[in-house]
């Protein structure tokens, strides 16, 4: 059963059209770049923070003094490919560096429309070479959303690519079929106040470029899962991508790969990011995923 404050959450966001502010930041494309945070002021003194930069954009490197004694988390945030970081990626992200006492990296990577796949996953595979060459200990990859689709990219790449292969893959709440072939979205869309199918799809385009959206690289569900570490994925069954975290389930299962799909009843996507009883839970499964040898 879900928490009575997820459920009051939840008729909010419906009430609320919470959907609409994905068209609304896709309608403002013309008006350029959209606001993105740098880390608040709390976390400056609550973490060690050290900015760098790749290929013009910023990367955070916290608490990198334990990166030659602890494997690196690097996480890369949801939007759509269209937004930046935001308060509750922040939040969250301190939440884990402290519960964790993990040493994480986060990526501000290009955005759409200025960029299409190309220069954002140049920029990840840049990012990615540069922890290899600081974190002895392996890396571990995390992302939600679009940023989880990033990550499952990363992890095939890493192969082909001949680079170190991640420790292990959380994804939350993945964006990682923009195919628009799974009918089971359909049936998701009416129950998710978060997320619709037509927003999505416009983001992907965009995000694709002149690449097919069933190509591996924009749709990773559709590429090899024998080469990824374990994966673990946290969804929900309000959440209009637990389709594609079912698709991918099942492709997992067909490779033998391992893997671990946490499913929460009732919640929305990105839920794992709220301040609700069954985030905080999530947040203890993440940190203790993390903190597994």
């Amino acid at each position: 059963m879900p928490s009575i404050i997820s459920t009051i959450s939840y008729q909010y966001k419906k009430r609320t059209n919470a959907r609409n502010d994905l068209k609304k930041q896709l309608s403002s494309l013309s008006h350029g770049s959209l606001h993105q945070m740098t880390p608040p002021e709390i976390m400056k003194r609550k973490h060690r923070i050290q900015a760098d930069a790749c290929f013009g954009r910023p990367v955070y490197y916290m608490n990198f003094e334990k990166a030659g004694e602890l494997p690196c988390v690097l996480y890369l945030h949801g939007g759509a490919f269209l937004t930046g970081l935001q308060k509750k990626h922040w939040r969250f992200i301190s939440s884990v560096l402290s519960g964790s006492g993990y040493p994480m990296a986060v990526a501000d990577y290009p955005l759409i429309p200025e960029n299409t796949h190309r220069q954002i996953l140049a920029f990840c595979l840049e990012t990615y070479k540069t922890l290899l060459s600081r974190c002895p200990h392996g890396i571990i990859l995390m992302g939600d959303s679009a940023g989880a689709n990033l990550c499952m990219v990363l992890a095939q790449q890493a192969e082909r690519k001949g680079l170190a292969k991640p420790k292990k893959l959380l994804l939350l709440s993945p964006f990682l079929d923009a195919s628009g072939s799974n009918s089971i979205k359909n049936v998701l869309t009416p129950r998710d106040p978060v997320l619709e199918t037509d927003s999505i799809r416009e983001a992907a385009l965009l995000y694709a470029g002149s690449r097919s959206l069933e190509d591996p690289l924009i749709s990773p569900v559709f590429g090899s899962m024998e080469v990824l570490p374990e994966v673990i994925i946290w969804t929900g069954d309000n959440d209009i991508l637990y389709a594609d975290a079912l698709l991918l389930k099942e492709r997992l299962k067909e490779a033998r790969a391992p893997y671990h799909m946490y499913t929460y009843p009732c919640m929305v996507h990105d839920w794992m990011l709220d301040l609700l009883p069954e985030s905080r839970t999530a947040l203890r499964q993440i940190i203790r995923t993390i903190q597994e040898r």
